[in-house]
């Protein structure tokens, strides 16, 4: 039986946009960094699996369709290094522009595409903005096609850097891609962090630590095959009532009905 050919799109770097591709006769792999070609210019992008895709619920059924043009070498690395001076070297320039119109705008990194044709600002701000003038005059002033985009607290975060409460620097900055699933109360809830205290679920970006959804899984499997609090359990020296739940150790606590408090296995 003849094996099925692995399916694999791109993400570009830029803004984490999906793509169709033809690999043609070049072999390529999940995580690889290439360089592809789009209506606007060369980007850099990982490919990533079908798996990846369905994690990020994304259909391939209306993906735009790029061309991709080889795997990432030594001297593209070096380019690419080039293109985020020159970019950082504009965020200034930006500056100035944006002061000149009196937007309510923080600008927070830039990106040029590989081929030094389309230049990205990253801001954040209060509300939408309406910043067409400040595109035109951008556009004139480094003859580039110019995109701003409005991003959110857990970017300004990993544009700016830092270190968390764990001692490591910040992971939105260090690994993740812009393709964390959302982080809800209820995962600090089902770790048994929600008594805890909203601050220490919160991150320095002022929302719920990514972190929480790393071991989510694990929290959830464990948890439903433990016997829940408030419910009776058994144990070598009598019936109690279990009033905590050790996940990690897979262990209870049950007070007994003497009051005393005992720690047992699930």
């Amino acid at each position: 039986m003849e094996k099925k050919n692995k399916k694999y799109y791109l993400k570009a770097r830029s803004d984490h946009k999906i793509y169709n591709f033809d690999c043609g006769n070049l072999e390529i792999n999940a995580l690889d960094l290439v360089i592809f070609e789009n209506e606007t210019c060369q980007e850099i992008a990982t490919v990533i699996s079908e798996e990846e895709l369905k994690e990020a619920n994304t259909s391939d059924k209306n993906l735009d369709h790029v061309v991709l043009i080889r795997r990432l070498g030594e001297r593209d690395l070096a380019i690419d290094e080039e293109r985020k001076v020159e970019a950082t070297a504009d965020l200034p320039k930006c500056q100035e522009i944006i002061e000149k119109h009196s937007l309510p705008m923080e600008l927070l990194s830039a990106d040029l595409s590989f081929d030094g044709k389309k230049l990205t600002f990253y801001f954040i701000a209060p509300s939408r903005v309406d910043f067409r003038s400040v595109v035109s005059e951008l556009a004139a002033k480094f003859q580039k096609l110019i995109r701003l985009q409005q991003v959110g607290a857990r970017d300004r975060a990993r544009c700016a850097g830092g270190i968390g409460r764990c001692g490591e620097e910040f992971c939105c900055k260090r690994f993740l891609k812009g393709d964390l699933e959302c982080v809800t109360s209820e995962m600090a809830a089902d770790q048994n962090l929600g008594q805890m205290g909203s601050n220490r679920v919160i991150g320095c970006c002022g929302k719920l630590m990514c972190c929480l959804r790393y071991e989510l899984d694990f929290y959830r499997e464990r948890k439903a095959k433990m016997p829940p609090i408030g419910s009776q359990f058994s144990t070598s020296k009598g019936k109690g009532i279990v009033k905590n739940q050790n996940i990690i150790e897979n262990k209870v606590t049950v007070v007994l009905e003497d009051r005393t408090y005992l720690e047992v296995d699930c």
